[in-house]
């Protein structure tokens, strides 16, 4: 399979130094007779919440805790963060909402609570599965403790990713791994959703966590009453310069971010867009961590 070294779904592993002290645990979990890991630390104290993490593809479960100051900064106010291991997928899909389930199911029982907070967020396909999820759990209707999603750079409307994925394969770029990320995003989505946009269009629906050409914004209505948290660093300038002088705004992700953004304005006062300069592209860099503890710590009281 091609380790796609470019700009929409994977961190270009550059991130903040910032080792977390803490002992860095592994926990285990079955769905569907399938075995899946997580890595996580818990502070000493009593438990106050949860914060799931989701990296991007080709990220290991560590290594998250090296890239961002956030588990450090919550695990001193009572949160222990969980990062588990996900199978290639750039969505929300039945396996791995119910390994985040489970995930959920394990700790109040490792905690003796059916009470604890739960915030979840991610980078990349990481953020988009996050916001996907919360989606999920907004849409049922059950009790949850689900209190806010914040998503970093993530790519949400497949319908405009398969689209850019035709794109990049038609561009002349001089960088040849542009054309095999629209080779391998296409190929992903083909096999994932059963078709094209135009083949199957309830499962691009279906599976998006936004959907711009909708006027319910598809999965996104469900976010409504829950803080929403969009991060991003929207620097075209910056991909067009390293990768390829013919990509558009409309093949990265912060297109996404900017409609959602623009969506959620009209319905979710409590729906943030946070966007940086001089941060990284894509990296776990853009979310400034002391602020995004502090706005959790807020959200979840």
């Amino acid at each position: 399979m091609i380790r796609v070294l470019t700009i929409v779904f994977l961190n270009l592993l550059i991130g903040t130094a910032s080792l977390c002290a803490q002992t860095i645990k592994t926990g285990n979990g079955k769905v569907n007779n399938e075995n899946f890991s997580y890595s996580y630390i818990e502070p000493a104290q009593d438990i106050k919440g949860i914060l799931i993490l989701l990296p991007g593809w080709g990220e290991s479960t560590k290594s998250i805790f090296e890239k961002t100051k956030l588990p450090s900064l919550l695990l001193e106010k009572g949160f222990v963060t969980i990062v588990p291991q996900l199978h290639q997928t750039l969505f929300a899909d039945d396996f791995t909402i119910a390994e985040l389930n489970e995930i959920t199911r394990i700790q109040s029982e490792r905690y003796h609570s059916d009470h604890l907070h739960l915030i979840v967020g991610g980078l990349s396909a990481g953020g988009a599965i996050a916001i996907g999820y919360a989606e999920h759990v907004l849409s049922l209707d059950t009790a949850h403790h689900l209190k806010a999603v914040f998503a970093i750079d993530p790519p949400l409307d497949l319908t405009r990713m398969y689209r850019s994925a035709e794109n990049k394969i038609n561009y002349d770029c001089k960088n040849k791994l542009i054309k095999k990320e629209g080779d391998f995003i296409k190929k992903y989505l083909l096999g994932a959703l059963k078709g094209t946009p135009e083949d199957n269009p309830e499962n691009y629906a279906k599976h998006s966590a936004f959907l711009a050409t909708a006027a319910d914004g598809g999965n996104a209505k469900f976010l409504k009453n829950i803080p929403v948290r969009l991060y991003s660093e929207p620097d075209i300038d910056f991909v067009r310069n390293k990768y390829c002088d013919k990509l558009q705004f409309d093949d990265i992700n912060a297109f996404d971010l900017e409609k959602l953004n623009t969506f959620l304005s009209g319905i979710n006062k409590g729906a943030e867009y946070i966007t940086t300069k001089g941060k990284g592209f894509h990296t776990w860099n853009i979310l400034e961590p002391n602020d995004c503890a502090d706005w959790i710590l807020r959200v979840e009281n």
